[in-house]
């Protein structure tokens, strides 16, 4: 399954292997293909640059290249087919040491995701650890909504597009994201036939506040996203996808009755690359 793991979301540079075109008229249907055990490895590379403005001056100027491992597991096949998958994103950051500060230390951070999926990628829920913050949970559960490619119902030949618009409610504001999708071709990809797929849209997310934060920080991205999911129709499953995002960040945080406002574009380009594809023992599920 298509990821931009949830570290928001944040989420390269790998050789593809392209050989051998099958197109024409061939027909495929695009469908993941869940069973109990199955196992899924990835690695998520993101290369950002963020200019950040306040009161049209700039302020701040940064880049950063950030790699995320994710492991989907396949836990159990609920009623309608609808698989029920563990995901697990781990990560590494710097940060000052928690005896010298001025000493910077690199720590492992993971996350964990319950999804509850259709084989046609369309995500019915998504649960999070119960210290996971509120903000973060929202952001997450609107991208899914909004980013992930939900296949047609019938079979697809080179050419065919679709479209996905989702309602955005914002105060005073209501709005449409959008979504469109085109089947480009059939190609190999790392030794698997794949379906290669064209993918461009808005996304608009706002951030929202957490009620228990002292800090209460909302907002509103929109997003440009344009790339290609490369989708191994036979085996059901993603093996790269790339994406570029442009980002029109508008931010608002509140401290001790003080607010203070600010904007960031951002320039993400994001790989995500399988790595395996394993069964688990039922027994240790």
């Amino acid at each position: 399954m298509k990821r931009l793991t949830a570290i928001i979301i944040t989420p390269f540079v790998a050789a593809v292997f392209l050989a051998g075109c099958t197109q024409g008229e061939k027909k495929i249907m695009l469908r993941y293909k869940f069973e109990p055990g199955l196992k899924l490895s990835y690695k998520q590379v993101s290369k950002r640059s963020t200019t950040v403005t306040q009161a049209d001056s700039t302020i701040k100027e940064s880049s950063m290249t950030f790699e995320v491992q994710v492991e989907q597991l396949v836990k159990r096949i609920l009623p309608d087919s609808i698989a029920e998958i563990v995901e697990v994103s781990t990560w590494t950051v710097e940060k000052p040491g928690k005896e010298d500060s001025s000493v910077t230390e690199t720590v492992k951070e993971s996350r964990e995701l319950v999804l509850q999926v259709r084989p046609n990628g369309k995500v019915l829920d998504v649960k999070f650890r119960q210290d996971e913050n509120y903000s973060h949970i929202r952001y997450i559960r609107n991208y899914y909504e909004q980013g992930m490619p939900v296949f047609p119902s019938h079979e697809v030949s080179p050419g065919y597009t679709w479209t996905q618009t989702t309602k955005v409610v914002l105060p005073g504001e209501p709005m449409e994201a959008s979504m469109t999708y085109r089947v480009m071709s059939l190609a190999r990809e790392a030794g698997y036939d794949c379906a290669v797929i064209k993918c461009n849209g808005d996304m608009i997310i706002p951030l929202e506040p957490n009620p228990q934060d002292s800090v209460q920080r909302s907002g509103l991205d929109r997003i440009r996203s344009a790339g290609l999911l490369y989708f191994a129709y036979k085996e059901g499953m993603v093996i790269l996808q790339r994406e570029q995002w442009l980002i029109d960040r508008y931010r608002r945080k509140t401290i001790s009755g003080e607010t203070k406002e600010y904007k960031e574009a951002i320039e993400l380009d994001i790989d995500y690359m399988f790595k395996g594809r394993t069964i688990v023992d039922s027994l240790a599920l």
